[in-house]
Formats: structure tokens, sequence, C-alpha cells
């Protein structure tokens, strides 16, 4: 049997406007070009944030009001565009999310340990294919989503290179491949996480939560 893991409740990850509905949130909702450009770590830094904090009552000051409105979300992306700011490189690293969103938090009054999972470009350096689904379980069996961020997309084509994505649920098939289900540009698509820890020439990483959250 296909082993299926997923965050409780995607639905709260529903971003509305009117009429019109998207899956997690959009950089290209930023308004600055740079932004529009780079700002995928801050985007998916607030969707992290928005979830956690409705579905826990010590991180509800993450975001507060918890609305899921287009421009209630857009006002989370540019605060913590303030903590995540890309550099030359773009938020190229682990250590630069994890740095950055428990700043955002610790401003909130929220202690927020955060738990990463490099996976370096020299391939000996690396955890197992294994490891870095493991990680991924566990977060999402806390009911955390979870940052990927995938520096080479290698034969993946629905990644984006150099970019960070949203995690929300991991199914397992006997045939070997590991789908992700990623939040990404305002939709929801698969992507196979041991076809990309096969084939990615730069790597990339995890970042979730810690325990406990």
């Amino acid at each position: 049997m296909d082993g299926i893991y997923s965050i409780a409740r995607p639905e709260l990850l529903t971003v509305t406007q009117g009429e019109r509905s998207w899956q997690g949130a959009d950089q290209r909702w930023y308004r600055d070009e740079w932004q529009q450009k780079a700002g995928c770590g801050p985007t998916a830094a607030a969707v992290m944030a928005s979830y956690l904090a409705q579905t826990r009552r010590a991180c509800a000051p993450l975001y507060p009001s918890g609305s899921w409105e287009r421009r209630d979300v857009l006002a989370l992306m540019e605060e913590l565009w303030g903590f995540l700011t890309p550099g030359k490189h773009g938020l190229n690293t682990t250590h630069l999310f994890t740095k950055g969103f428990t700043a955002f938090a610790a401003g909130k009054g929220v202690t927020l340990p955060m738990r990463e999972l490099d996976i370096p470009r020299l391939r000996l350096a690396r955890p197992t294919a294994d490891q870095c689904a493991a990680f991924i379980r566990s977060a999402l069996a806390a009911d955390q989503p979870v940052a990927w961020l995938n520096l080479h997309s290698g034969e993946v084509e629905e990644l984006d290179d150099w970019h960070w994505v949203t995690i929300v649920a991991l199914e397992e098939r006997r045939d070997g491949a590991e789908l992700c289900t990623v939040l990404d540009g305002g939709r929801e698509y698969a992507a196979d996480l041991r076809l990309w820890f096969q084939t990615t020439k730069l790597g990339g990483g995890l970042v979730a939560p810690g325990a406990g959250i």
C-alpha cells in the first residue's frame, strides 16, 4: 500500500480575492520587480507562518488575523521580506531561511525552533534520499509544512531552479516514486523528490519547524 502523509488542514492555505482563489501564495503578487523575481523564500515563509498561526495557539502572533484574503497575505509576505531578504544570489541556503524566520518569530514574541536538512552539491556529503523523505514525513506527521530549496531541478520538469516551494503532502509509492505535493506560484502540483535527489546537480535543502511546535 502506498504511504500518504499530509498536513491536517490544507484548506487553510486557500487564498481568495473575490471569486478567484489560489493554493498558497505567489511571489508575483509583490509590487517591486526584484521582489517578484527573488521573493520565493519569503513567500514560502509566509505560507508556513500563516499555517502555524492558524493551527497553534502559541504561534497565533505570527499572523494574528489568520486572513487568507490576497491583500492580507501580501502584507505578510512584505513583512517577511524584511527578515528573509534575498541577496545578490537570492536566499540560497537553509541557514538564511531559518535565521530570518526565527528572527521574524522572535519579533512577535514567539520562540520558534527550526530544523534544517542541507542537501549539498557534493554527493558524498549529502544525506540519503531516505533521510530526506523521513525529514518530510516527520514534519507532515506533526502537521507542519516544509520549505524546500531547489537549486537545480535535475529531471523534475515541474520545479524551477534556484527556488523555494512549500511541501504540504508526500505520497510514497511502491514503485519508488516519492511525490511531494507542493504549493508554488499560487497553485498546487506534484514533484518527485527521489527523482530530484538522484538528478539534481546543485542540491538544496529542507526546513521545518522544530519538535513540539
